[in-house]
Parts: C-alpha cells; structure tokens; sequence
C-alpha cells in the first residue's frame, strides 16, 4: 500500500512558481508605472497563447506552473496575445532549465528576475536570444554577477542591476567580483545601470571601481549610470581613471548618490574623462574636491578655448562637446572666490559648451545659495559672458 501510494505521489506533476507577472515592455522597463497598468487576473499559462513553447516543456517535465498575474494597458486589446514582458523569481539553481526554456519565447523581449543567493558553484551558461529590450536582474550583487556572467545575451540594450550587499560578504573576497561579463555574450549592449536597494548604508567603504569591476569588459557601453540611495559614494581619482579606460566611448556617465565619503574626486578626474571620453555628453560625479584640486591643473592650467567655426584643428584638440555637467551633492566648505574662480576656469576650458541653463538647477533655499557650488557655477556663467563679449580676455586676471 505505501509503495503503491509512494509510486502514485511521483507521478503528480510538481508545481512551480517561476514567472510572477506577465504584460507589455514599457518606455523604461526598470520603473515601472503601474498607475497606468491594469491586472487582467491571474491565468494558467496554458490560457496565454505566446507561452506556447514554454508550456511544452513543462508538459514534457511534468510540471504544473502556478497561474500567472496578466498587466496590460487600458488601450490594449486582447492582452493576453500582447504580452512580452516577464517578472520572474528564480528560486534556486535547479529552476535554471526552466528559465532557459522560456528565453525561448520569442515574443518575451525584456525581463524582471528576482536571482537567489548562489554559492560558489558556477552557474551553468544560458543563452537569452530574443531578450533585447531591457533585463533587470535583482538580489545580492555577487548572486547577479554569477547569473549575469553565465548568461549569453547578444540581442540585448539595457542591463540594470539592483542589487544588496551579501550578508556574509567581506567585500572583495566573494570569488564572484573577480568574474566579469563577457563581451560577446553582451555585444549589443550599450545601457548598463546599478541601483542600490539597500535599506541601511553598507557601500559606503567599497571604492567605486571595485563595484563596477565585473562590468568593466564591456568596452562598448555608451550610458552607465549608479545610484547609491543609501551609502555614500567612494569615488577617487584612480576609481574614474579606471571607468575612463575602459568605456572610453562614453555619451553618459551618471554618478548619483545623497551623499560621500571623504575620498572623492579631484579636477584630475576632469581632465581624464575629458582626455578618453571625447563622445561623453552628460556628466554627473558624485563630488569634487575643491581643496585639493589635483595636479593636473599646475602642469595644463585653464586656457580660453577656441570656438571659431573655422577651427581646423585635429579631433583630439577639438573643444570637447559634453552639454549637460552636475555634481550629485553640494558642500559647505565655503571655499574663497578666487578658488570658485580657478575651478570655474578649469571646467570651462575643458567643457566649453556645457548647456548652463540645463546644468544649473537653481534653488532659491538658503542651503543652495550658501553652497560652494553656487559660488563655482556664478563664476562659470561670468566666464562664458566674457568668451562672449571679450574673446581671449575672459581668463585674464
């Protein structure tokens, strides 16, 4: 009787709960507007015809998958044969075929996978084919580099990240920062964005570098952007040299965070993005120091650029063309109106296009006007009024 009833439990179909949610890819898949998403209900994905080849394979596995939630938008029509976007939950590595049978579906073209905590055993390689859209991976920062650098996803643009810190992770030991992604599993890749979900700060002693450090071979990103919401940033001058080196085709480079460590960047950092990134049209870093402001600076002091339209020159001396600059937070240093003046200069003559009416988000609070970059950014707008009014004058004292 008990093996009869042992043998009878076998044959049941397991039941697994793998994708959460299924509806249309949005203009920006990693923030997802649900005011303007409706649910449809939750259905079997035997009811939702793109899911064809996905439920193949749980027949021949065996497997009943839970009933699946159904988004769509108010002007959708029949939305169960429009869906093409997925919110998943990877359990554990043992749901790993699974998920590679529904990379199969071709009309899923970008994702949302909650990644378990991994061990040390690497994962075993998956190809993403038809994910071009935009893939969100989320959990532990080692866990997602592990998952991501099994994964083959040539078709795709956009890669964000967000990720927490590993309970048990003493920063640079985990074997997972020492991966990095391949290049040709991601060759169409141009997006990469990192968003911290932690809810106390426990970044804030890690150098910038090391937390992009698997991300750094894929020289061909033109957009990257980090935001710590909790922990400070630890940025150096070594840290942007890095960034520097290795995406030196660089249109938009986005260092947000509330707030700093004491190592931040110096003009050095200017000079570098200004030297490697020649395509770089936005620019925010976390902070400079306004102090020390490095040593470039003494060796290729601020010289008036040259904006004639007749400029011939060769493309590395050609004025560079970033539009939008910012800095992520302000300081209260109060530094002297000569030093506002210096640093104002260096930024002009390496940037001289810098858009000052996109740049400059003015605040009339007493914090912002009382702050050291108000006095830099008054300076800067003198400076471009006299390039204006007094060409080769404007950086005489």
């Amino acid at each position: 009787m008990a093996t009869r009833m042992a043998s009878t439990c076998s044959n049941e179909p397991t039941h697994q709960v793998l994708i959460r949610s299924l509806g249309p890819s949005r203009d920006s898949v990693s923030t997802p507007d649900y005011d303007n998403l409706l649910t449809m209900g939750s259905y079997p994905p035997e009811c939702i015809p793109r899911l064809g080849s996905f439920i193949q394979a749980l027949t021949a596995l065996r497997i009943q998958h839970k009933p699946i939630a159904v988004r769509y938008t108010p002007q959708t029509m029949a939305p169960l044969l429009h869906v093409s976007h997925a919110e998943c939950t990877l359990e554990s590595l043992l749901q790993q075929s699974l998920l590679q049978r529904l990379f199969h579906v071709r009309e899923l073209t970008s994702y949302d996978i909650e990644i378990p905590v991994l061990s040390a055993k690497l994962v075993r390689k998956m190809r993403a084919r038809y994910v071009k859209e935009e893939l969100t991976l989320r959990g532990e920062l080692p866990s997602i580099v592990q998952f991501a650098t099994a994964l083959d996803a040539e078709a795709l643009c956009k890669l964000v990240v967000r990720f927490r810190r590993s309970q048990s992770d003493t920063y640079g030991i985990d074997f997972a920062y020492s991966l990095q992604l391949p290049e040709q599993g991601y060759a169409n890749m141009r997006t990469l964005k990192l968003v911290e979900t932690e809810e106390y700060a426990r970044f804030s002693g890690i150098p910038l570098a090391h937390l992009l450090r698997p991300f750094q071979g894929l020289r061909q990103l033109e957009d990257v952007e980090v935001q710590l919401e909790k922990s400070a940033m630890h940025a150096r001058d070594e840290d942007i040299a890095q960034l520097a080196k290795a995406w030196s085709r660089l249109r938009r480079l986005v260092l947000s965070c509330t707030r700093c460590t004491a190592a931040v960047p110096t003009l050095d950092s200017l000079y570098t993005l200004a030297d490697r990134c020649r395509s770089l049209s936005k620019l925010v870093l976390p902070q400079l120091d306004l102090q020390n402001l490095g040593k470039t600076i003494e060796r290729r002091p601020p010289e008036e650029p040259l904006l004639a339209p007749s400029y011939c020159g060769t493309p590395g001396e050609q004025p560079h063309a970033l539009h939008l600059f910012g800095v992520a937070c302000d300081s209260m240093i109060r530094i002297s109106d000569r030093q506002a003046m210096r640093i104002a200069r260096c930024i002009d003559s390496l940037f001289p296009y810098i858009d000052l009416n996109a740049s400059w988000k003015v605040d009339d609070s007493v914090e912002a006007l009382l702050g050291d970059w108000y006095l830099i950014w008054v300076n800067i707008a003198v400076t471009k009024g006299l390039r204006n009014c007094a060409p080769g004058r404007a950086y005489l004292d």
